[in-house]
């Protein structure tokens, strides 16, 4: 009698251990996958994170771009500016240097007729 109580305590904690040990390994199962799906979620986040980072390093070298080219522009239409300027003053004396020199020889010319 003795045999058989050890005989069905063994095969009692044999049965008890292999239950155990499957749900010990569908709790480390499951604490693997969680653990797993938090790092996704984390790299999926610095990812995002450093995406927005670029893209706001991009917008901002775009628009300092942008700026440099304005000011280029605006410098090389003032020398422009400056340049029309100088020969539409240059070109309004000479205008009035010959109407100038046109008056002195219509007053020759007037007073070759009294």
């Amino acid at each position: 009698m003795l045999g058989v109580l050890a005989v069905i305590v063994l095969v009692v904690s044999g049965a008890g251990c292999g239950i155990v040990s499957d749900q010990t390994k569908q709790d480390a199962k499951k604490k693997v996958e969680t653990k797993a799906k938090q790092a996704k979620q984390e790299a999926k986040k610095k990812v995002e994170a450093k995406k927005e980072q670029a893209k706001k390093k991009v917008k901002a070298k775009a628009e300092q771009a942008e700026q440099e080219v304005k000011k280029k522009a605006g410098a090389k239409g003032q020398q422009v500016e400056q340049k029309v300027k100088k020969k539409v003053e240059a070109g309004q004396q000479d205008l009035q240097k010959k109407v100038d020199e046109l008056k002195k020889k219509v007053e020759t010319g007037q007073e070759d007729l009294k």
